[in-house]
């Protein structure tokens, strides 16, 4: 009960903090109050919902039958832009907080967004050694299903957040092997 009321206390102590103060002046200046208050319970509470999510898609094994259907769209998006004279830049409809980079991406306002929804593994082939994935897979996610079967990557990127299709588009530079090269390289096909 005491432990209640002294929580009870504290979020009312912080709530009039914040109104006599303005919610700008405590995030800007009390920075961490709002990113462990709110950002991180929220960043795990995204991963795990993301994890489960590719577990449950990998074991149905629903990706592969939905990935023709994906790429159609796609191109549907594409063609819808052509016709339209295709006027402006295309750039993929990924939304900022979802990307690596702190840079803002101003030009997603300007350009055709084409919505990409290629986020899931396709399939593990043992017999060839080959992991067949979309674009938007991360390697969090790539690393714990190899990891479960006592596989690895031979370039291994260190932030589990950078996708497959990042990294090749990027040239992988945040990882390299001196047998194996930078991450484009172990890649067999893209």
């Amino acid at each position: 009960m005491d432990t209640i009321l002294y929580l009870g206390g504290l979020i009312l102590f912080f709530l009039v903090w914040v109104k006599v103060k303005g919610l700008e002046y405590v995030i800007v200046h009390q920075r961490w109050i709002f990113v462990c208050l709110f950002l991180l319970p929220l960043s795990v509470i995204f991963d795990i919902y993301y994890y489960v999510r590719a577990w449950i898609v990998f074991k149905m094994c629903s990706a592969p039958k939905l990935h023709d259907e994906r790429v159609k769209d796609i191109q549907r998006q594409v063609c819808e832009w052509k016709n339209q004279g295709g006027k402006t830049y295309m750039c993929t409809g990924r939304p900022g907080w979802l990307t690596v980079s702190l840079r803002v991406g101003k030009y997603k306002k300007t350009h055709k967004n084409i919505m990409i929804n290629l986020m899931d593994i396709l399939e593990v082939d043992t017999k060839r050694q080959v992991v067949r994935v979309e674009p938007l897979v991360n390697m969090g996610q790539v690393t714990a299903l190899l990891n479960s079967i006592g596989w690895t990557l031979p370039v291994v990127p260190e932030l589990d957040d950078l996708t497959v299709g990042g990294l090749i588009m990027g040239t992988g530079i945040e990882s390299s092997s001196h047998i194996y090269g930078l991450f484009q390289h172990i890649c067999m096909a893209y």
